[in-house]
């Protein structure tokens, strides 16, 4: 029998970027910075998952909305008769879930294949999936993205490749070409790419999107100092850092920072360095771009894929891209 579940290691594909490296050399620069993916260790995606459900979090409810509404128009726009899911980024595959239920009320059977970076959150999401799904299969893929499609398995009819969350907007543009041009070289001539994209809207919705009430982002984003603590031996002093996110109209982003609120300075152990940190100098942790409908069509446009439908939500705060390659 085949089995339902295989559980693929991406190998990197150059020499590997290891924590310590990336956050000595961070913290190094002017302004220091910490790559955001590596929010993701177990406590960060369970905060992530908090936050997805937070009341001034529109982005995941407002695209969950959009796949509720539009789900077998997105299937019928692919036009497949045996198609397969491939997701990047895929956490715990909530919505997902209504694209899984749809491909399956068509079909008996499908092959998903999710991507993350968390080891043990995606073995035991994809386990989730099968005890609900006896028609699925699952091949995981744990690693980074571009590692990762170097590895995706193959299928005879169209896949339907799948990036939601509005994740395209933590790369800057120039990135998001490069992420967008490498996706499109892995793609089937009958594959799709289903991408959900966050708009430019009021400043209010925005901040308060990436500032809530409750204090989850905080605690999502100081997780990250937590990370470099315990595994680097680090001595940050969470009470001494405040959370940031402002909307910076002029770059369309939402800039996520970690600002010292004294002088202080903070050694890391692990590598045998230190730190100085003025009062108000911030750690930049992640950007994360809106964009009109206008301005994604000609970023995809420059990474060689072409809009081919898009739904949106009625106050047309969030949409969904289905992409394919262009002629």
């Amino acid at each position: 029998m085949v089995p339902r579940l295989r559980f693929i290691d991406a190998p990197p594909s150059g020499p590997q970027e290891t924590f310590s490296h990336r956050v000595r050399e961070g913290l190094s620069r002017h302004p220091p910075s910490l790559p955001c993916r590596f929010f993701y260790d177990d406590a960060g995606s369970a905060l992530f998952e908090r936050i997805c459900a937070l009341p001034e979090y529109y982005p995941t409810r407002t695209e969950r909305a959009i796949l509720a509404a539009h789900a077998p128009k997105m299937l019928q726009a692919v036009g497949a008769e045996d198609l397969a899911l491939i997701e990047l980024g895929s956490g715990s595959s909530v919505k997902t879930r209504l694209l899984i239920e749809a491909v399956l009320s068509r079909q008996r059977r499908l092959h998903y294949t999710p991507v993350d970076i968390s080891r043990d959150f995606l073995r035991s999401s994809a386990r989730r999936l099968l005890d609900e799904y006896p028609g699925l299969s699952v091949t995981a893929v744990a690693g980074e993205y571009g590692d990762a499609l170097r590895v995706l398995p193959a299928h005879p009819d169209s896949r339907l490749l799948l990036f939601l969350g509005s994740n395209v907007g933590n790369f800057e543009p120039d990135e998001a070409t490069a992420f967008l041009c490498g996706m499109r070289r892995r793609m089937q001539p009958r594959d799709r790419l289903l991408i959900g994209v966050d708009l430019v809207k009021e400043r209010a919705v925005l901040e308060a999107a990436y500032n809530d009430a409750a204090g989850v982002t905080a605690a999502f984003n100081k997780n990250l100092l937590r990370r470099v603590n315990r595994e680097l031996g680090g001595d940050f002093d969470l009470d001494r850092w405040e959370h940031r996110a402002p909307w910076v109209p002029e770059a369309a982003r939402i800039e996520m920072w970690l600002v010292s609120r004294c002088d202080q300075t903070v050694t890391l152990a692990g590598v045998e360095r230190s730190f100085r940190f003025r009062q108000g100098e911030g750690i930049h942790t992640e950007y994360s771009h809106k964009y009109t409908p206008e301005g994604f069509a000609a970023l995809c446009g420059r990474a060689g894929l072409a809009v081919e439908e898009r739904w949106t939500d009625e106050r047309e705060w969030f949409a969904v891209f289905l992409l394919k390659g262009a002629a």
